[in-house]
């Protein structure tokens, strides 16, 4: 099978934004994705779950009423799992089956994004990195939250912790809680809505690393911190620290695109996160659409490979 014209980069993404957060998703996400996808004669569109059909018979894949085959789109299929699109999780994860059964190809495969969606299930399989995961325990309070169940396996954790959904991302739903009053009241919320969270402890004055692996190399690394209150960030050499730390993660995820999120505590960094459709900073244009541009450079690169004569 020969490819005569670029591909679309199809992106999966349910639609449950409200209008306010449709603005921010697009002038902060899908403008720039558009852009660029632009001047490497690409097109980019989003599609709610629902959009894809199937004929098993032919096999035929349809994407708003339109045939599409796998040589004419490239599906980005990381999974979605923040509250308002819960119930688009169970859609999401066997559309992506059936779309890597019919042979689209998949820059995230659809195991992969299970994997990355869920931190403890990441921290777990990268628990041998250079760079340690940051000390995790996973709870599920549910609706007995109240027999405190998940206090053994608290053990050794020492109050102030850092207490986040396992599953959300964006920063949604971080907590810091200072004593067990303030955790079990935590733990109660998430209790409401079958939440399972992650616990860590609380590091004072971290600073924030996102590091960018493209076909497995490291191009720049995202900084992060607070300072009076707000949010500064901009980018930096990725630091020496952490080099052997990515190759190694790349090894074990050999994907063309990764963001992988570190920690620093003042003395050494910890692992804390991996985002295989991980964002740029949306202020930045320079080097942010350097970046996409070298993405989607890496996806069309497999894609070739895979469709080439």
């Amino acid at each position: 099978m020969s490819c005569e014209r670029p591909p679309r980069l199809c992106w999966i993404y349910p639609d449950r934004s409200s209008a306010w957060l449709r603005r921010a998703e697009d002038e902060g996400l899908w403008e720039r994705y558009r852009r660029v996808a632009g001047r490497l004669g690409l097109r980019v569109s989003v599609h709610a779950p629902e959009t894809v059909s199937v004929d098993a018979r032919v096999p035929l894949a349809y994407l708003d009423g339109e045939p599409v085959t796998p040589t004419e789109a490239i599906f980005i299929t990381d999974l979605y799992a923040l509250p308002h699109q819960t119930v688009d999780v169970c859609n999401q994860v066997t559309l992506f089956t059936v779309l890597e059964q019919l042979g689209f190809h998949l820059p995230i495969p659809p195991s992969i994004a299970c994997l990355t969606a869920e931190k403890a299930a990441t921290l777990l399989f990268l628990r041998d990195c250079p760079a340690p995961p940051v000390p995790s325990v996973r709870i599920c309070a549910g609706r007995d939250g109240a027999r405190a169940h998940y206090l053994p396996a608290l053990a050794g954790l020492a109050f102030p912790l850092l207490v986040k959904p396992a599953y959300w991302g964006t920063g949604i739903g971080v907590c810091v809680v200072r004593d067990l009053d303030a955790f079990q009241g935590v733990v109660s919320l998430a209790g409401g809505s079958d939440t399972a969270l992650i616990v860590q402890p609380y590091f004072e004055d971290v600073v924030d690393y996102r590091v960018y692996l493209i076909e497995g190399r490291p191009h720049a690394a995202l900084r992060t911190e607070k300072a009076g209150g707000r949010r500064v960030a901009g980018y930096v050499e990725v630091p020496e620290e952490l080099r052997k730390a990515v190759s190694w993660i790349s090894s074990r995820l050999p994907l063309p695109y990764l963001a992988v999120d570190f920690l620093f505590d003042g003395e050494r960094f910890w692992l804390s996160e991996v985002e295989p459709d991980g964002a740029v900073e949306p202020s930045d244009d320079g080097l942010g659409d350097a970046l996409v541009m070298r993405r989607f450079q890496a996806y069309l690169k497999a894609f070739g490979k895979k469709f080439s004569m």
